[in-house]
């Protein structure tokens, strides 16, 4: 196969591997890109993973800590997500970037951030914790924060076994109060930024955590405001319901909508945050480490993903990388024309996709060619059934190849010789047949091109002369689309690759 053609996905069956063969066959014979200046990091499995690890962007996940095997898993950043939801990242095809959209899953809301408090003193002690939440309207009663193991927010420590408390504090950034941050399993990397307020008396897996750790149970919003008489005191969870108490004279009494639209305000105003909408796709294994003493990765259990960005005694390890981690390997190393299963559109396409703008792989693909599987295929000459699949339709549509198609492109085949043997007649200008054949092999239009051929091989078939341009044109769609040899003479005229 031709290198600068990278195939992603999983054929459905024997029938749509063989498709996706011919479509990867074809798009190499029209030619490699222009050469191109591997961008980003060194494109090897273990620098890959450095990479992703020091913005961030791994996560770990083992049975055993201790001992492994421990599968890291990339998890999008918040830019990147965004940019292929809101189409600012460089297209992939019209086709390709609204599926690869659709598949992204998204949630109104708000940014907040909660700043991080000085050690020593207590006082501010710069930077913020970010977090994302789809209902603030009790969040003057929130007691805590939780991160998830891998956050940067815990760079310099070592993780231990959870939940347990970080040791740090952040400001509540409408009262000042002091809430600790809490690392748990349960707060996800892949949802929001991956650290969750807390606050038990509203919502019911934040009022177990509470009790399981002992944090406070504070009430921000009930049906009245509480008193002294036990029977009016409100019963936890209270979800979305009854008005605000205890946020001063200002707020106390408002519904918990009403709640919700002055505590944003007020915190926007403040700088501490932002209405925002949340892009999530979850995350995707990249690769497996397994402790073996003739590996060359060491790995500190207790510094997680860290262990690949600071040198630290570890565990010795191997690396057993995911297919898609060597297809983002390949891809970083220079222009490709993708070649994808349909079904891979919104999966691993789009986890490549993603990966390069995490990597901040700065070429384009040259051509997304999504390949959808085969109806059936009836009847069909097995020497000529590879080039009617590529021919019976737009890649990106399903088709079913029956023997008459087969059996043309038999005849056109045989027409080849002919076509090679002979001269093509003087031309002022490259005709229009020429223009087409070759716009639609730019495009990788296959279908397209084949029906052009078809009219230039009936010319050739009746014995009539064609033009210099035709009979080029004419070849090298026959080497494209069947792989035909080329004759050196019909060479001098190179088609382009396809474009995205």
């Amino acid at each position: 196969m031709t290198t600068h053609v990278l195939t992603i996905g999983v054929p459905v069956d024997d029938l749509h591997e063989r498709r996706l063969g011919a479509v990867a066959a074809a798009a190499g014979r029209l030619g490699a890109p222009p050469a191109t200046e591997p961008s980003g990091p060194p494109a090897t499995a273990v620098d890959l993973l450095r990479a992703l690890a020091g913005t961030g962007r791994i996560a770990v996940s083992a049975a055993d800590e201790t001992a492994g095997p421990w599968t890291l898993s990339y998890v999008p950043s918040a830019a990147a997500l965004s940019a292929v939801a809101t189409g600012r990242a460089p297209s992939w095809g019209a086709r390709v970037d609204a599926k690869q959209q659709k598949a992204l899953r998204r949630s109104r809301g708000a940014l907040i951030r909660l700043p991080f408090a000085d050690p020593e003193t207590g006082g501010p002690g710069g930077g913020a914790l970010s977090t994302f939440t789809t209902d603030w309207s009790p969040f003057t009663a929130a007691c805590a924060a939780v991160v998830h193991p891998d956050h940067e927010a815990l760079a310099g420590t070592e993780v231990r076994q959870r939940p347990y408390f970080s040791g740090r504090f952040v400001h509540h950034p409408l009262h000042g109060d002091l809430l600790p941050v809490w690392v748990a399993d349960w707060a996800r990397p892949e949802f929001g930024t991956g650290a969750v307020i807390v606050n038990p008396a509203h919502s019911a897996a934040d009022l177990e955590f509470a009790r399981a750790v002992g944090l406070p149970v504070r009430f921000g919003l009930a049906e009245r405001e509480p008193g002294a008489d036990p029977a009016g005191w409100p019963v936890p969870p209270v979800v979305r319901s009854g008005v605000a108490v205890r946020a001063g004279s200002r707020v106390d009494g408002l519904s918990y909508e009403a709640a919700m639209q002055v505590y944003l305000d007020d915190l926007t105003a403040a700088g501490h945050a932002e209405p925002a909408e949340s892009v999530s796709l979850g995350r995707i294994p990249l690769a497996v480490l397994t402790a073996d003493p003739g590996g060359e990765l060491r790995w500190a259990p207790a510094l997680r993903a860290r262990s690949l960005t600071e040198a630290a005694e570890g565990v010795p390890v191997v690396v057993d990388a995911a297919p898609l981690l060597d297809a983002v390997a390949g891809y970083a190393a220079g222009r490709r024309t993708l070649v994808a299963a349909s079904e891979a559109v919104a999966g691993d396409l789009l986890w490549l996709r993603l990966l390069a703008l995490d990597l901040e792989v700065a070429h384009p693909p040259v051509a997304v060619l999504p390949v959808a599987r085969v109806g059936s295929a009836q009847g069909v000459e097995e020497q000529w059934l590879t080039g009617a699949l590529l021919v019976a339709g737009r890649t990106d549509e399903t088709v079913s190849v029956k023997a008459q198609l087969g059996d043309q492109v038999a005849r056109i085949a045989a027409d080849h010789a002919a076509a090679a043997g002979a001269a093509g007649a003087p031309e002022e200008a490259e005709s229009k047949h020429a223009v087409k054949l070759r716009e639609a092999l730019a495009a990788a239009d296959f279908p397209a091109a084949f029906g052009t051929v078809a009219t230039l091989a009936k010319a050739v078939r009746r014995g009539g002369a064609i033009g210099a341009s035709e009979r080029a044109a004419f070849l090298e769609a026959l080497h494209v689309l069947l792989g035909l040899p080329l004759p050196e003479d019909a060479a001098a005229v190179p088609v382009s690759p396809p474009r995205v």
